[in-house]
């Protein structure tokens, strides 16, 4: 039953921990970049966790083909204050027009008093640039380990921590604009057995 309960809310919040697909293609010259997600929600059922909390993202290149970010995740979910942070690593073979790429990230999520989350990620994707656009698809997998808080309704003094394992594999698309020769605008979209996950997302490049 909380496995039922948990699995739509995972997804959204994997999908909010999925490193942005504009830090992810190959590097001609030294990346540093910034960036967030400021609305995500989820189909059939219209649902968010995240309002009035964006998530926030970092990342550098290390050499033309490996980046590195991290990125922070404040988000509202029933009556708590879901916070979440992890690294990422990724790497690139290819062109800057056209690359594949490979990544990792590792998140924990703390805050909600009857759970916590530990999520570690892979991820495949291909993208395309333009002078004007970048296009990008991919799959991304993701492993949860729940740690579930439920109490004796007899004994309320009596704790027990339960631990589940969820998994879910997304199918990603994502379009962005390039704005001026710094700023890219656009969304991504996350296509799961249940959900159609997408968000609308900001990222600069320095």
């Amino acid at each position: 039953m909380a496995k039922k309960h948990l699995e739509p809310v995972c997804e959204i919040i994997a999908a909010e921990q999925t490193p942005l697909l504009t830090f992810l293609s190959y590097h001609n010259s030294p990346l540093l970049a910034a960036g967030g997600s400021f609305l995500t929600f989820a189909l059939p059922e219209f649902r968010s966790i995240n309002y009035g909390f964006p998530s926030f993202w970092v990342a550098m290149s290390i050499s033309p083909n490996l980046t590195i970010g991290a990125n922070v995740i404040g988000s509202h979910w029933i009556d708590d204050n879901i916070q979440t942070i992890g690294p990422f690593l990724n790497t690139v073979w290819g062109t800057q027009e056209k690359s594949m790429n490979a990544g990792f990230h590792f998140h924990n999520l703390k805050g909600p008093d009857d759970f916590h989350l530990t999520d570690v990620s892979f991820d495949v994707s291909r993208i395309s640039r333009s002078p004007k656009w970048i296009l990008g698809y991919g799959v991304t997998a993701h492993y949860f380990k729940t740690y579930l808080h439920v109490t004796d309704h007899q004994d309320s003094t009596q704790n027990y921590k339960l631990t589940t394992d969820l998994n879910c594999l997304f199918f990603r698309y994502g379009i962005y604009r390039r704005i001026g020769k710094t700023m890219q605008l656009g969304g991504e979209f996350f296509l799961t057995t249940g959900n159609f996950i997408s968000n609308f997302n900001v990222t600069f490049n320095f």
